[in-house]
């Protein structure tokens, strides 16, 4: 560990020329910034001044230059963070191209965007809802800044910044025989009707291949491509649907059913990812806009933190 007050020293020490020079920018007395240079050459294993006799001047050895191209670099990182964050605080206005799946514009995104709005009242949205596959392809083609996605993300043009496991529920209405169990099996659904994904959600193969193995051939009652719809359909009685729970409770289905769990060795939990583009150099107030939503995800994960996976972490 590099002390801050040691690479102060070195750093004045060099840019004067010399250690007396700087003890009297620095108030410190010579032997202490000699102290802490000799400190650094410790910490380092390797010296990083030239020693001579009658030498007027310092002059750096190898490991002194790899010093103090370090050294500027922090210098840089430090004024490029704290001129952020004085553009946060400043932050009045702002445009963010957003994409989301329909089972968000309900239970999270609403709220969020709210709250947001009211720590950044001048920021502007555009929300396109489509599937996960087609927002990934808005993504790299640069017509959403980000968004939020279900399922493995495999386009390489596409980098995760947040993603976390999110396991299978049934939905079951509050009328339906299956009610008031704790947990389901897939042979449980069996013998009851089944709202599932059509051909256009990239869930149904996924489905598909956990039924078949299974060995359960479903009562299909309704396809469709809304996610909303299944769940709707089952809060009335009409099926069970296979979905992944709210973000966020909003109570909006009180009273009329209730998620539980599959616990089911096919049930595979299914990916839930916030993606940007790779490489693109987002404008601040997307970044603001990632960094509080983020935040605020990580916020609503479950205790258990096996359930969670960050990239880079």
């Amino acid at each position: 560990m590099i002390s801050t007050t040691a690479l102060r020293y070195f750093v004045e020490a060099v840019r004067c020329g010399s250690i007396r020079a700087a003890s009297e920018i620095l108030f410190v007395a010579p032997s202490a910034i000699s102290r802490q240079i000799g400190l650094l050459e410790e910490t380092l294993g390797a010296p990083l001044l030239e020693r001579s006799r009658g030498r007027s001047t310092l002059k750096l050895t190898a490991a002194g230059e790899l010093l103090m191209r370090y050294a500027k670099s922090v210098d840089s990182e430090s004024r490029r963070l704290r001129s952020e964050i004085e553009a946060i605080q400043g932050l009045r206005r702002g445009h963010v191209n957003l994409g989301i799946p329909e089972s968000l514009i309900r239970d999270f995104m609403p709220g969020f965007m709210a709250r947001f709005t009211r720590r950044f009242p001048g920021f502007t949205f555009n929300v396109q809802v489509y599937n996960s596959p087609q927002l990934i392809e808005m993504l790299v083609d640069d017509r959403l800044d980000l968004c939020l996605t279900f399922g493995n993300v495999t386009h390489q043009d596409a980098t995760i910044a947040y993603q976390r496991l999110l396991p299978l529920y049934v939905y079951v209405s509050a009328d339906h025989p299956l009610h008031g169990r704790e947990t389901l099996r897939l042979s449980d659904c069996a013998e009851h009707g089944l709202a599932l994904p059509d051909a256009t959600m990239w869930t149904k193969q996924q489905y598909d291949e956990m039924l078949a193995k299974a060995k359960i051939r479903p009562r299909l009652v309704l396809e469709t491509n809304s996610y909303e719809l299944l769940r709707n359909v089952s809060a009335e009685g009409m099926a069970l649907s296979i979905l992944t729970p709210p973000l966020q409770d909003t109570q909006h289905l009180a009273g009329r059913g209730r998620y539980v769990l599959l616990k089911d060795p096919r049930a595979k939990p299914q990916r839930f990812s916030l993606c940007v583009h790779r490489g693109r150099n987002l404008p601040l107030p997307v970044t603001t806009f990632i960094n509080e939503l983020t935040a605020e995800l990580e916020q609503l994960e479950p205790e258990s933190a096996a359930a969670a996976v960050r990239p880079g972490r």
